[in-house]
């Protein structure tokens, strides 16, 4: 049972139940409409497509990933280990996308009819992501597609299960998806040496460290700014607070000459910035 809690990596969970709330919220926010019980669904949801990316990504990269590992890192670490077999790892992986397409399917039954479709999104970006012909986590360009999950797929189911439209506002795609791009950046510091030695073109592998770096500051801080500009019924003064406060541990990190140190400083930046975002929203600050 260890060995299975470290492989599904619970930690890593933020990265999709934080996208799933910050949509489910938004439509509140908007709507003035919540519903627990589409709340409960998008959390199931949520854990389903988790296991999936996680076994997935495990079974896909057991060549390249060694025993090393950090909270950030991109991987369990327990095919290296010894601790589950591929072949375990991968039939996991089955199990959770079969789960997940049925579940999804469960959900066009009570009244939710493009659940599927999204259900079969995050599928096709997790097999584009680190299987072939693309495999785009190694050739270049992992960074968008994880963009693209965590910035419009995920935002846009919490939304459409609580509010009905297929497509979250703009105001929340644009700034989810450029923090989703920065995530893919941290997260890859770490690993930068094993991803070198397994020609796994992350963005640090590409452009090295400090300008992996910088770009994932700057992407917070920009999307710190279009939080302020673009968020609608919230006043200035707290979204000056939601904007402001995600600068601090961007400094820290800048001072920062450890790269484990800079991607935690920059990950803690990172949440913040959408945790006060979704704080200002339910309150309506």
């Amino acid at each position: 049972m260890k060995n299975w809690i470290q492989a599904a990596r619970p930690l890593a969970h933020v990265n999709i139940a934080v996208p799933l709330l910050l949509g489910q919220i938004a439509a509140w926010h908007v709507t003035n409409r919540f519903a627990w019980g589409w709340f409960g669904a998008a959390l199931v949801w949520g854990v389903l497509n988790h296991l999936f990316i996680i076994f997935a990504n495990d079974f896909a990269d057991r060549d390249a990933d060694s025993a090393r590992r950090t909270p950030l890192s991109g991987g369990s670490g327990v095919i290296p280990e010894g601790k589950l077999s591929s072949l375990q790892v991968a039939r996991a992986a089955i199990g959770a996308a079969v789960s997940l397409l049925v579940y999804s399917c469960t959900l066009m039954l009570l009244g939710r009819t493009w659940a599927p479709v999204y259900g079969v999104a995050a599928l096709v970006l997790m097999w584009l992501y680190s299987f072939g012909p693309l495999r785009l986590s190694y050739r270049g360009g992992g960074e968008l597609l994880q963009g693209i999950g965590m910035g419009v797929g995920l935002p846009s189911l919490g939304y459409y299960l609580q509010g009905e439209s297929l497509l979250a506002p703009g105001w929340i795609m644009a700034p989810a998806t450029l923090l989703g791009i920065c995530s893919n950046v941290l997260t890859a510091l770490p690993d930068v040496e094993d991803d070198a030695r397994a020609y796994k073109n992350t963005w640090p592998v590409r452009h090295g460290m400090t300008s992996a770096r910088r770009f994932a500051s700057a992407g917070i801080a920009f999307a710190s700014f279009a939080v302020f500009l673009w968020t609608p019924s919230i006043s200035v003064p707290a979204r000056a607070v939601v904007s402001m406060a995600p600068l601090l541990p961007l400094l820290v990190s800048a001072r920062s000459t450890d790269p484990y140190q800079a991607a935690w400083w920059s990950s803690i930046a990172l949440h913040t910035l959408v945790g006060l975002w979704i704080i200002a929203m339910i309150f309506g600050l």
